[in-house]
């Protein structure tokens, strides 16, 4: 409706440019024809087309705003017309508010599939920040680990590690045999650990070695593991480090 409402006001003005351009020119021959020169008929040609469109515009803003309301009116008390009026008016308000929610429910869904697609590529992004960081720890892990335990044992480390990492219950972890590597290793492993994914309880990664190295603290308590994490930081083969990315 809105396209054929602007062709017919294109065509419309089309067609005034075409006559008022046509008049100008009409009259800017016959000022040449009477003997003017060049620069006054250019001059008449302006001002007759200047004429036309002022004259254009007064009728178009009288026609609409003092003869088009008053014949409306006039129409109105005609029971023909005054049908026909009423009946438009209901139509038009019973397609309004179908319209508007239909709209409303457009703006719904798509407001529900975005948030479903920004819900989708956060818990993405979370899940991607969390295996970068597990990641990190694990090289540590194997770095320090990798001439002092078994493959199978240090595979079965790792798992300790994420289990760590995700706070999951002591019952997912499991024992390894360490050769070589002392109590004092150990400690200052485990607050490395502990110091990358802080903030956390000590007292969870003293568990953590207590439960993971059995036979190295056999008969040593869990509190005592956590008083002594980060005794002699600089003895051992694994010393304290403030930050394992490096």
């Amino acid at each position: 409706m809105k396209q054929n409402s602007l062709l017919q006001y294109i065509i419309l003005y089309a067609i005034v440019a075409c006559v008022a351009l046509a008049i100008a020119a009409l009259a800017r021959m016959f000022t040449i024809s009477v003997g003017f020169d060049s620069f006054t008929a250019f001059i008449v040609f302006i001002v007759v087309l200047a004429v036309q469109v002022v004259v254009y515009l007064s009728i178009h803003v009288v026609l609409q705003n003092m003869m088009l309301p008053w014949i409306g009116n006039g129409l109105a008390k005609i029971p023909y017309f005054r049908k026909k009026i009423e009946q438009r008016q209901v139509s038009q308000i019973v397609a309004e508010p179908q319209i508007e929610e239909k709209k409303f429910e457009i703006d719904i869904l798509e407001s529900n599939v975005s948030l479903d697609d920004i819900r989708n590529e956060q818990q993405k992004n979370i899940a991607k920040e969390q295996e970068e960081v597990l990641n990190i720890a694990l090289d540590y892990t194997r770095k320090s680990f990798a001439l002092y335990l078994s493959d199978e044992d240090l595979d079965i480390l790792f798992r300790n590690v994420r289990a760590y990492m995700n706070r999951l219950d002591e019952k997912e972890l499991k024992p390894v045999k360490v050769k070589e590597l002392s109590a004092l290793d150990l400690r200052h492993y485990g607050w490395n650990i502990w110091n990358y994914f802080k903030p956390r309880n000590q007292m969870d990664i003293a568990s953590f070695l207590k439960i993971v190295f059995p036979d190295v603290f056999k008969g040593v308590e869990v509190k005592s593991i956590k008083r002594h994490l980060k005794d002699d930081e600089l003895k051992g083969i694994i010393k304290i480090q403030e930050s394992i990315l490096g």
